[in-house]
Order: C-alpha cells, then sequence, then structure tokens
C-alpha cells in the first residue's frame, strides 16, 4: 500500500504532523511519500490541479485547506481537518487580512475538499462539533493527534528548589489566538519568583511588552532541542484561545510536565483537570497566575500532575494507539 501527502507548506503544527504521520508509516512497513508545495500556492491551490500522484499511490491524504485539487480519478481521498479557523471564537482575535483570506477562500476551499473527499477526519471531537456546526451535514472521523513517547520522554529531575525561579514553557506562534499576548500580564504578576522561557515559532522572535522575567528562546526546529527544553522546564503555559489538537501540550506531557492550559476547544479532551494539569477559563490571567502559584508551591502535587500526563499520552495519544488507526483506514480505501 503506498499512501501519497501533497502538502503546501505552511510552517505550523500541520506540517509537522504530515511529516511525523509519514515517518510513523514508514516503520510500519507502509509506503508513504510527501510532495512539499511553496506557501504563496495556499492563496491559489488550483495551480497544483494536474500535479501528478507517484507511481503506485493507492490513497490520497491531505489537509482541509486545500484537498478539493488533489482529487484524482479513481484513487480515495482522506480529507483531515486540523482547526476549524471560521470558528466565531477566533473572529475576535484575527487581523483584517486572516478575515478576509478565511472567509472569501478557506470556507469555499474547505467546502470543495469535503465534497471531494472521500473519508473526512477530524483531529479532536471538537474540531469536528465545531465544523459540523459551520459546515451543516459534514461528517467526520475523530483520530487524535498524537506524539512519538519513545522520543518524548521524562527525565529525572528534582524539584525545584527554592534557590530558583520556578520555571514555565510557552512553545508555539507568538500570535493572538495562542494567547501569546497573555503571557507578559501573567508573568509582571508572578514576578522574580517565576521565570517563564518562551519559542516564537514563524512569527517575531520577541513577545509584545515583554516581563523582565521572560527569556525568548527564538524558533526551535531541532527535535532533540525541544525535548530537552520540555524536560527542564517545570510546568507548560499554554493560554491559547482555540485549537485543533495542539501537538505542544501532548509532548510536554508525554515528557512528564503537567499543563496549565485554557478550559476551551480541544484542550480539555487533552488535559485531564486536577489530574494532570489546570484548566483556565479563556484571557482569565488572574485564574492563570494562581494556578502557576499553586504549582510551585506543591512539589508533591506538581510530581503527580507529571506522572500523570504521561499516563494519559502513553494510554490515549501515542503513536502506538493513533497510527495503526489511519492504518486501518487506509486498507478500507484502498479497498474500496
Amino acid at each position: 500500500m503506498k499512501i501519497w501527502f501533497p502538502v503546501i507548506k505552511g510552517g505550523s503544527g500541520t506540517d509537522v504532523f504530515t511529516r511525523r504521520l509519514a515517518e510513523a508509516l514508514e516503520r510500519r512497513g507502509v509506503a508513504a511519500e510527501v510532495t512539499w508545495f511553496p506557501r504563496h500556492f495556499q492563496f491559489a491551490p488550483f495551480f497544483l490541479s494536474f500535479v501528478r500522484p507517484p507511481s503506485g499511490t493507492q490513497v490520497i491524504h491531505t489537509n482541509s485547506w486545500n484537498g478539493f485539487v488533489f482529487k484524482r480519478w479513481r484513487i480515495p481521498l482522506l480529507v483531515t481537518a486540523h482547526l476549524n479557523v471560521l470558528d466565531p471564537i477566533y473572529g475576535s482575535y484575527k487581523n483584517p487580512a486572516q478575515h478576509l483570506f478565511h472567509e472569501i477562500a478557506i470556507r469555499r476551499f474547505e467546502r470543495a475538499s469535503f465534497h471531494a473527499a472521500t473519508a473526512i477526519t477530524a483531529v479532536s471531537e471538537s474540531t469536528r462539533q465545531s465544523l459540523g456546526d459551520t459546515l451543516e451535514g459534514l461528517a467526520a472521523r475523530v483520530i487524535y493527534n498524537w506524539v512519538d513517547t519513545t522520543n518524548f520522554t521524562p527525565q529525572g529531575r528534582p524539584h525545584p528548589p527554592s534557590t530558583r525561579p520556578f520555571q514555565l514553557l510557552f512553545v508555539g506562534n507568538l500570535s493572538q489566538r495562542k494567547g501569546a499576548d497573555l503571557l507578559a500580564p501573567i508573568m509582571k504578576r508572578l514576578g522574580p519568583g517565576f521565570e517563564l522561557q518562551f519559542t516564537s515559532g514563524i512569527r517575531t522572535h520577541r513577545a509584545k511588552g515583554m516581563a523582565e522575567n521572560m527569556r525568548s528562546l527564538g524558533r526551535i526546529t531541532d527535535e532533540a532541542q525541544l525535548i530537552e527544553i520540555y524536560r527542564q522546564c517545570d510546568a507548560l503555559l499554554f493560554p491559547s484561545r482555540l485549537e485543533g489538537l495542539s501537538l505542544v501540550p501532548l509532548e510536554a506531557m508525554a515528557c512528564g510536565k503537567p499543563v496549565i492550559a485554557t478550559n476551551i476547544s480541544s484542550l480539555p479532551e487533552v488535559i485531564e483537570y486536577g489530574v494532570c494539569g489546570v484548566l483556565c477559563p479563556r484571557d482569565d490571567i488572574g485564574a492563570f497566575v494562581t494556578a502557576c502559584q499553586k504549582l510551585a508551591q506543591d512539589p508533591q502535587t506538581l510530581r503527580n500532575y507529571g506522572l500523570a500526563a504521561r499516563r494519559r499520552v502513553e494510554n490515549l495519544f501515542s503513536e502506538e494507539t493513533v497510527v495503526p488507526q489511519y492504518i486501518s483506514l487506509y486498507q478500507r480505501l484502498a479497498g474500496s
């Protein structure tokens, strides 16, 4: 069986998803070929309509933004929805250019992709429901995102001593959707007993109005370096306002770290409140501050949350649990 992944580069988690899935399939004896196209094709994907699939392709797997242009005669098309950018919640955090692009182009592109698809998957239940509300009658199967728990692993580290600040970590684009504008207010209220290291993704290397206890790590592209950064923190701070199903909390939890996140969209599907992390109301800076303080003051709870986070990822979001679901779906589609 051979799977073709035609991907327009977006510099986001969707690219990581595709690369990791293709690698996981190859490890399991399933041929997978990824074809990367430049990012500017997002605005005019039609020019890719005549790209020929690799020889022997039995299933084409694309994302929902441009899947329709890769529909080929007599080859099943699987379309995966990663994030519903048409969700009304997102509307308040878009700039005018994003709003126009999503409404004029992406709404039409996604409708065409779902219409062309042989099968549709969504990376979380909340994404499936949100798309169903936005595009009535959409039927999608949920297959969660995952993490390789053999690479993302905990590393023994003593509880944070009183001689150093409590180490928080933020990984992601410095965008409003990710809640990057909340980082500085949170850290200013936490004060010198806390330190936040943060990455920049494809955005700027500097957060707006940085507090003195914030340190930029720039853009991290090396996976081994990213794993080490997760291992060195005490907890992940993730005040995102909307997620399809972010890889970041999964990666942190696989490394045995609790997550302090927003109680919205797919995050409650990942983080079991009071067991492996804390969920706070959206935009509630005070709630995030209190959650960070409580974990810093209770090393035993911090440790218990970290252990539970690792177990939850192993049980629900590991490569061994999720990737076989895709293989089973591919086999069914190829057989049809």
